[in-house]
């Protein structure tokens, strides 16, 4: 039986790289998009999103859909209610993410609204959060559920589109993940060491039963409860990185890409005393996120 590593492993080894670190990792993944670019449409609609916690910057996404024509979105949860789970998306007219209008959504994310949103089914790709994947395109998001939500009718139906690409650093590939009848695969996946595809519409389950309210809730559904009561951004984010068990490190070196470990561990004395207080600020904390 397969068990999934706990997210906040991965979510700790993000936020130890530097933003120097960061941006050259996404450079060298959009080296990949060429190949992507060979499956889309001229003036292709592309659905990216924040990288708000330590995530592979996402920047590099909105450059090259600006160079080639292509229209960029970003997610927008909750426009028909809190209720709803579906994300629709609104263009983005920014060069820049940072420059992009925004309030902070009750789950911790910024959001920018229009009334020009579309839905899933509307977008050519959506380039996908993730905290965990494996080798076969099985996604681990952070338990709310809402891509799994809003893809999940267009894969079950075998629908060509929108493709489901994920987006993340090499260290968060895993040989296998548990996964639900319910749970939507990659169809790629973009690092910065490759682009792979993945043959997932083959395996679509059609007999897999349609989960019930119980089986669909997660401790998502009860963040936006608590996060309203927090005050700043810097609680915020505290209780994004906090809800998840300690790791052993024989757990960790046990789903942790080994040499991209090995390098990470390798940094500097002064890298990593500088970062020694934040780290352990989220040392006993909560975790959660909306994807």
């Amino acid at each position: 039986m397969t068990t999934n590593p706990p997210r906040r492993q991965f979510t700790r080894l993000r936020r130890r790289l530097t933003a120097n670190q960061r941006r050259q990792l996404a450079r060298d993944a959009s080296l990949h998009l060429v190949k992507l670019q060979q499956r889309l449409p001229a003036n292709a609609r592309i659905g990216i999103y924040y990288d708000g916690f330590g995530e592979l910057p996402t920047q590099p996404l909105l450059d090259w859909c600006q160079r080639l024509n292509y229209q960029a979105y970003l997610p927008v949860v909750g426009s028909l209610g809190n209720d709803d789970k579906r994300l629709r998306f609104v263009p983005i007219y920014h060069s820049k993410l940072l420059n992009v209008p925004t309030r902070i959504h009750s789950l911790g994310m910024p959001q920018n609204h229009s009334r020009k949103l579309l839905w899933a089914r509307e977008l050519d790709v959506i380039i996908c959060p993730l905290v965990a994947v494996d080798r076969e395109g099985n996604r681990m998001g952070m338990g709310g559920g809402f891509y799994d939500t809003t893809l999940g009718k267009a894969y079950r139906s075998g629908a060509k589109k929108p493709l489901r690409v994920g987006w993340c650093y090499d260290f968060q590939v895993v040989d296998k993940l548990e996964s639900q009848p319910w749970d939507v695969p990659l169809d790629g996946l973009i690092t910065p060491s490759e682009l792979r595809w993945f043959d997932n519409n083959a395996q679509i389950n059609t007999s897999a039963k349609t989960p019930s309210a119980d089986e669909k809730s997660s401790s998502a559904d009860t963040v936006d409860t608590y996060l309203q009561t927090l005050g700043n951004d810097d609680a915020r984010e505290m209780l994004y990185y906090s809800q998840e068990q300690n790791f052993s490190s024989d757990e960790l070196s046990s789903v942790i890409n080994e040499a991209r470990l090995n390098e990470l561990l390798a940094q500097s004395d002064e890298f990593l005393n500088s970062l020694g207080d934040e780290i352990e600020g989220f040392e006993d904390d909560s975790d959660e996120d909306y994807y």
